[in-house]
């Protein structure tokens, strides 16, 4: 039987190694769709589009509603309107 501490390392490995791939991935398409060039309404519609993909994933939906019911996630404070729905 394996120790928890070692289990826990290998799981980091694991969600480092895919959440690599997965950020290499997506910002591949978006230079390809050269999304940097579209206008601040179109980037607000893209982020709140974004963060709704990612919370329909079932797992990291329950990961995050985990963390922060723990309150391991950090405060956000959002300066704009850039990262919110248009």
């Amino acid at each position: 039987m394996q120790a928890p501490e070692e289990h826990f390392k290998e799981i980091e490995a694991i969600l480092q190694k895919h959440a690599e791939a997965l950020e290499a991935e997506i910002r591949a398409l978006q230079v390809a769709d050269e999304t940097a060039q579209w206008s601040t309404a179109w980037k607000q519609i893209y982020n709140w589009r974004f963060a709704c993909a990612f919370a329909r994933q079932k797992v990291f939906r329950n990961w995050a509603a985990d963390a922060a019911a723990w309150r391991l996630l950090p405060e956000r404070i959002y300066p704009n309107r850039g990262n919110r729905q248009g």
